[in-house]
């Protein structure tokens, strides 16, 4: 029995020194990328940061479904706060949020409504949170592992595992990120959500910061071994601003 119990508490001590070597691995190669792109303390010290992003959504086919330019605004310190302007169904819609309120404008006209707030600030926080790439992975409320190397469009990547949990605790999406293995630069990522996948190349970096943000990005659908089965999305940036 005490036998037993010894390698139980040998295999149990492994697989938390394992888990914390492979979270030290990721973090490490995180934090190379962020010099690669423009070194940490630039990405630390940024206070706002103005774009715009033009998408373009695809459908299995290859046509067009819709073509959307949104003007963002994002404040970091000392406390996020965003804006977003955009005309959609020829429809001029304007969101904010600050503090824990995300206010929904039609037209000039405030939109009461629970559904589009919620949909509205996931917009904002999901559309910071790839702009902000990898900086973002640095976040508290994430489980990063490194999971070895992979070929990635004919260029050597070190892949890391980042997850994400909802407020209950349950499961919520799990990312893959590619870093190139000799420049460290952010190569693209794959992102498993609800029960589809989508592997999203990075195509352009610009250089009007200093920290190489995304320029030019392309959305597939794929399986869950990255195969694609068509172009979903793509997404030009155009950095208006950065303090």
């Amino acid at each position: 029995m005490k036998q037993k119990i010894g390698l139980t508490l040998c295999s149990g001590f492994l697989l938390i020194l394992f888990a914390c070597t492979t979270e030290n691995r990721a973090i490490q190669i995180i934090l190379d990328s962020l010099e690669a792109h423009g070194g940490i303390e630039k990405w630390k010290n940024a206070k706002e940061l103005t774009y715009v992003k033009t998408t373009i959504l695809f459908d299995s086919l290859g046509n067009i479904e819709k073509e959307i330019t949104q003007k963002h605004k994002n404040t970091f310190r000392p406390n996020f706060t965003a804006e977003m302007y955009w005309e959609e169904d020829s429809i001029h819609k304007k969101v904010t949020f600050e503090g824990d309120r995300t206010t929904v404008f039609y037209n000039d006209s405030l939109q009461n409504t629970t559904n589009l707030e919620e949909k509205y600030y996931k917009n904002i926080i999901a559309a910071n949170y790839v702009l902000w790439q990898p900086y973002k992975l640095l976040d508290e409320d994430v489980s990063l592992r490194y999971k070895g190397k992979e070929n990635i469009d004919g260029k050597q990547a070190h892949v890391i595992k980042a997850s994400y949990v909802n407020d209950d605790g349950s499961a919520a999406n799990t990312w893959w990120y590619y870093f190139d293995v000799t420049t460290n630069k952010l190569l693209g990522n794959m992102v498993h959500h609800g029960t589809t996948y989508s592997y999203i190349e990075n195509i352009k970096y610009e250089n009007k910061t200093g920290l190489f943000l995304n320029a030019e990005r392309k959305s597939y659908m794929t399986d869950s071994a990255r195969n694609i089965k068509f172009l979903r999305a793509q997404y030009f940036y155009e950095i208006v601003s950065l303090q």
